[in-house]
């Protein structure tokens, strides 16, 4: 079937890809609404609100919006979003693991580094309105990871950690940062306009840089091993880690002692080391696999 909008030029394609999404989020909203006063689902339940408007948002808000964005302009949407190459998908999954696991503790230096940003006293509203947007998360964050259920966790890890994995990198990755490549020509370009996009668009400023970073990982993820599973599955692994470490050791003291851990000396140097080995397996693939 020849698509409707073949002759859109990438310009178009962002243009309607945000539109799609700005309608996507009023119609998740509505359909969340009618879904809380279905008789049983628990319309006076905020974590079942959560759940729903979680689950439509990244339906019908994120994964929908860039699938018909893709499929209006492209003959085959899942070819062009990389979604049905399997050669060397195991390697490629290697792959994706290893860049988590040299990449946390930069990751975590950054976060620790955001949270701790102070505001000049002139820009003190500024700061207050930030904090509240962050405490709002952070209480929505809160109520799911608090269920100690075998319900819960599977909950979490499946909108939490898989449908949140999927749809987003379907947006991000799959069609805008490619929209945007073609566009700008510049993969690298693409890659880091996409990652803060990805990191605006979360509307916390004390998660920015760690969420930057991520944006950056997946985006390579996805440029060197042309494969929209492969930063998926380090999506998963990042989210569900998360949702594993709070509902078997959210109360314990070694889980708080490093979510506030100081900065200092050894930190960074840690975080250095951490980002110098991620640039060299990153290096070291696209070496491999003569990636240009």
């Amino acid at each position: 079937m020849r698509p409707l909008f073949s002759s859109f030029t990438p310009g178009y394609k962002i243009a309607w890809l945000f539109l799609f999404l700005l309608i996507g989020v009023v119609v998740a909203s509505i359909l969340s609404g009618l879904v809380l006063m279905i008789s049983g689902v628990g319309s006076e339940d905020k974590v079942t609100a959560i759940y729903v408007g979680s689950a439509m948002q990244s339906v019908l808000a994120t994964a929908l919006p860039a699938y018909l964005v893709v499929a209006l302009t492209h003959a085959a949407p899942a070819y062009y979003l990389k979604m049905t190459g399997s050669e060397r998908i195991g390697e490629k999954m290697i792959f994706a693991v290893l860049v988590f696991i040299f990449s946390y503790c930069l990751a975590s230096f950054l976060s620790q580094w955001n949270k701790g940003i102070e505001f000049p006293a002139w820009m003190s509203e500024v700061e207050r309105s930030f904090r509240a947007l962050e405490d709002a998360a952070l209480e929505n964050s809160n109520l799911l990871l608090s269920g100690k259920t075998a319900s819960s966790l599977v909950l979490n890890l499946l909108i939490v950690g898989g449908l949140a994995a999927v749809s987003e990198e379907i947006f991000f990755r799959g069609a805008l940062q490619q929209f945007i490549q073609e566009k700008f020509i510049n993969r690298h370009v693409a890659v880091w306009i996409t990652a803060l996009v990805f990191s605006l668009i979360h509307l916390q400023f004390y998660g920015f840089l760690p969420r930057l970073l991520l944006g950056g990982l997946l985006g390579y993820l996805f440029l060197y091993t042309r494969n929209l599973w492969v930063p998926i599955l380090f999506h998963f692994i990042n989210n569900a880690l998360i949702v594993v470490l709070h509902f078997f050791w959210g109360d314990t003291q070694w889980i708080q002692k490093i979510e506030e851990m100081p900065i200092n000396g050894w930190f960074l140097l840690a975080a250095v080391a951490s980002a110098v080995c991620t640039v060299l397996l990153f290096w070291g693939y696209r070496k491999k696999r003569l990636i240009i």
